[in-house]
């Protein structure tokens, strides 16, 4: 059994740290999380939380009857968590569950299977009860109405081992997510207020699965090819404003991702080293809803690199690919990049003093504006690079060796 409490404060943007990392969040709540009106005093609370847990447990590392090690957890936590919270006045929720969370590993040598299940509370600051009308036309408010959140992960792999280093690894998994949190809108065409509430919604599960496979292709081993493959089905429901609609809409988008990565490798000895590389990513992203443009596009890379040592005790290693985007609808997404970057070094002082030489995108063909999709399809823009540079720098190692008694 274990307890504690953990008083706490935010503001709204609750994108980072360890708020955000409690359970996926949908593209919506996002969204919602981002649009900060006064990031310096938006609101404030203390919550303090509880949690104890009782956990029967099984382990027998050398199982005859499975031919493997059996380990399973039983456990169950029981959570309680008040929150005190001034937004718009004074607001207090209180909120306790108790959460059955088995899990169990099979493993051995060649194979492994996990299957487990966990649940959270939904964060207690959209459980609140309030209206905030501070911008009259975009009002928030909070669900009380939310529900836990509960998890379900499996995951199973199997390796085969052959000759030359060859090696088959083939994996599969599965994850839902119940009562995940989205964001519903309704928009007053009258009045042209637009009010925004947290919501649970379900439905939200991925399939995935991937073969990896390596070799080596001659007598001597010296040249070695590696393969990894892999397939993703996201299905993703969220709330969305759909044309025709005053209020958001279940939105429900499957997300294909199909993916290779190839690498031819040569390795002579410590001193030289070449590889090819290669790889490329399919999307195909389609959604019933109306007015949902389907997408299929596609990015690929071609390349190839060295790490060579020189006379003096240089070393030089550098990179050269090729990125290419198509199929996207907007324009922007359909490029193509040639990347080099590349970097000399050399030791001194008996390895302590390390020079590097780095260069980062030297044909400059890398914009700091870059495009993605998520998970509802639709595209967002990042600023946060720097595309282009040259640095050099210095580097001591300090190494201390405990004295033997």
């Amino acid at each position: 059994m274990d307890e504690g409490s953990n008083p706490s404060s935010s503001t709204l943007s609750k994108l980072s740290g360890r708020d955000s990392s409690s359970f996926d969040r949908l593209p919506s709540a996002i969204d919602a999380l981002a649009d900060v009106l006064d990031n310096n005093n938006t609101y404030h609370y203390n919550e303090y939380r509880n949690s104890h847990r009782f956990n029967l447990n099984y382990c027998d590392l050398e199982s005859k009857l499975l031919d493997c090690e059996v380990m399973i957890d039983l456990p169950i936590r029981l959570v309680h968590a008040d929150l005190y919270y001034q937004r718009m006045g004074r607001h207090d929720v209180s909120h306790q569950s108790t959460f059955f969370e088995p899990s169990i590993s099979l493993r051995n040598s060649l194979w492994e299977v996990n299957a487990k299940m966990s649940s959270e509370l939904p964060d207690l600051t959209t459980m609140v009860d309030y209206r905030d009308d501070s911008n009259p036309l975009n009002i928030m408010r909070g669900n009380p109405q939310l529900r836990d959140i509960h998890e379900y992960d499996i995951n199973a792999n199997r390796t085969f081992r052959g000759k030359k280093q060859m090696q088959l690894n083939v994996n599969v998994g599965y994850h839902q997510t119940d009562n995940a949190v989205a964001y519903g809108l309704t928009f007053d065409k009258q009045t042209g207020i637009s009010t925004i509430q947290p919501m649970s919604v379900n439905g939200n599960r991925k399939y995935d699965m991937g073969v990896g496979y390596t070799r080596a292709l001659d007598k001597s081993e010296k040249v070695t090819i590696d393969n990894q493959m892999s397939c993703t089905c996201n299905r993703n429901v969220d709330m969305a404003m759909v044309e025709g609609y005053t209020e958001s809409q279940r939105s429900i988008v499957n997300n294909w991702l199909m993916g290779d990565v190839l690498k031819l490798n040569y390795r002579s000895n410590d001193n030289y080293e070449f590889s090819l590389h290669s790889g490329g990513n399919y999307y195909l992203i389609n959604s019933k809803r109306d007015g949902f443009s389907n997408i299929h596009a596609g990015d690929y890379n071609i390349g190839m690199n060295a790490q060579i040592s020189l006379p003096w005790k240089f070393q030089v290693t550098t990179d050269l690919t090729m990125f290419a985007r198509r199929g996207y609808q907007q324009h922007e997404m359909n490029a193509t990049n040639w990347i080099w970057n590349a970097q000399l070094t050399r030791s001194f002082i008996k390895g302590k003093l390390l020079a590097k030489l780095q260069g980062f995108d030297m044909l400059h063909q890398l914009s700091n504006t870059q495009y993605m999709m998520n998970a509802q399809g639709r595209t967002e823009t990042w600023r946060n690079s720097i595309p282009r540079y040259v640095m050099f720098s210095l580097s001591w190692r300090f190494n201390v060796n405990p004295q033997g008694h």
